[in-house]
């Protein structure tokens, strides 16, 4: 996930959401946006919908822009932009970023007991023995 945007609207907060996605070719990429009053925003506001999370996104397309206006002027968008009907979004969490810090919850605690391996008596070897074959 790129970016997402806690906002208000007619029928209260929703969070404006906006995914990069890499194309198979290596280039720039997409941005994918779509809105969320629900579910993204009450695990945004925990914080478990951060930057840098991995998203499966589905959805139908609302829309497609390679231009947006400011100032009375078209400019270029830096990445093609596809926006999703909201009604139609289905998102599927992925990996959080990568953080030093272990995530709450995720430490194991055990509790380690040094013992000595049980060893069997080594066999006394004198001439006798020292010569017997093996087999």
């Amino acid at each position: 996930m790129f970016d997402a945007t806690v906002a208000k609207g007619q029928y209260g907060e929703f969070l404006a959401i906006t995914i990069i996605t890499n194309l198979v070719d290596g280039d720039d990429g997409i941005t994918v946006t779509f809105n969320d009053g629900n579910g993204l925003l009450k695990l945004h506001q925990q914080g478990y919908f951060d930057k840098g999370r991995r998203v499966h996104v589905t959805g139908s397309l609302a829309g497609i822009s390679e231009v947006y206006e400011k100032d009375g002027e078209l400019q270029l968008r830096k990445r093609p932009q596809l926006t999703l009907d909201s009604k139609t979004v289905q998102v599927k969490l992925g990996a959080a970023p990568a953080t030093d810090k272990p995530a709450a919850g995720s430490k194991v605690i055990r509790k380690v007991v040094k013992q000595q391996p049980a060893v069997d008596p080594t066999p006394a070897v004198n001439e006798e023995t020292a010569k017997a074959p093996l087999f």
